[in-house]
This record gives structure tokens, sequence and C-alpha cells, in this order.
């Protein structure tokens, strides 16, 4: 009976150690709209670990998707975007609109909209979302431009990429 519990427990264990770890990943999805001439882009954040950067930076307790939400949160997203997420089009920098946010379980979207963008045939962009606060963070990048798919992985080395269509 005890080398039952034994095995049991050499087997359980193991499985607890995988499902504990917590990994830190954002997604940056980046479409051109020709039509339009603008660079429409999606960002997904976790919840938990923005709100750790937010409350940190900010030294005060952040509750997002929570009745205790603060009104003006989208100031703060777009400010910590602005701080972290850098884009430039074949050559040139350029500021982006922050369109809004979406919560979706675990995961916040932010919509963000780069206008007058008449061609594209380079996108440079510079991510340290969560970086400062999660060493292992990765940031990755998928593109679509001109039926052309592209990505890229950034991380604490590797912040800045160049995607070329």
């Amino acid at each position: 009976m005890r080398t039952k519990k034994l095995l049991l427990l050499f087997l359980i264990v193991p499985l607890f150690a995988f499902t504990a770890h917590k990994y830190y990943l954002s997604l940056t999805q980046i479409e051109y709209n020709s039509k339009n001439k603008s660079v429409e882009v999606i960002i997904n954040v976790f919840i938990d670990d923005i709100e750790t950067a937010l409350t940190k930076i900010h030294d005060k307790k952040f509750e997002l998707d929570t009745e205790n939400e603060f009104a003006d949160i989208d100031t703060y997203f777009f400010e910590y975007l602005k701080k972290n997420v850098k884009f430039k089009l074949d050559g040139k920098a350029y500021d982006y609109s922050y369109i809004g946010k979406e919560y979706d379980g675990d995961v916040v979207f932010f919509y963000l909209e780069i206008k007058n963008v008449p061609t594209l045939k380079e996108i440079e962009i510079n991510n340290t979302i969560l970086l400062k606060h999660f060493p292992e963070q990765q940031n990755l990048v998928k593109s679509k431009v001109n039926k052309k798919y592209k990505s890229l992985l950034l991380t604490k080395k590797e912040q800045t990429g160049t995607l070329k269509y």
C-alpha cells in the first residue's frame, strides 16, 4: 500500500510542476489597410500582467475588468503603450491613435491605428511591453501587408525588429 502511494506521489508531483509554470507572452497583430491607407494594430496582453506593471509604475492598485477599474483607465493604457511600442514605417517614425480596449477572459486587446500611410514596404517595431517587470517576457509580432505575412519574436535581448515586404 505504501509503495502505491509513493508511486502515485512521484507521478503526480511532476505534473503540478508543469502546470504551476507561468509564461509571459504578448501578441501584436499588424495589418496594412491599403484602401484606407492605414495600419491597424491589435495587441493582446494578459490582464494580470499589465495590471501588475501598471500597479508598480503608478504605485496604486489597478483592478482591471472589475467594478473597481479606474474610469480613466484608457489614459493609463495609452500612456503605457506610447512608452513601450514604437513604429517606423519605411524608415519614418509614426504616432498612432488609441482606438480602445476590450477584455476577453484573461486577455485585454488594445486597438491602435496609424493613419496616412500611402505605401508600406517595411515596418520597424520596438516593443518593450512588460519587459521591465517580467524579464522572460516575449512579444510576438505578426503582420499582413499586401497579402504577405511576416512575423518576429522580440525579447529583452532583442527589443526591436524589422519586417520587410
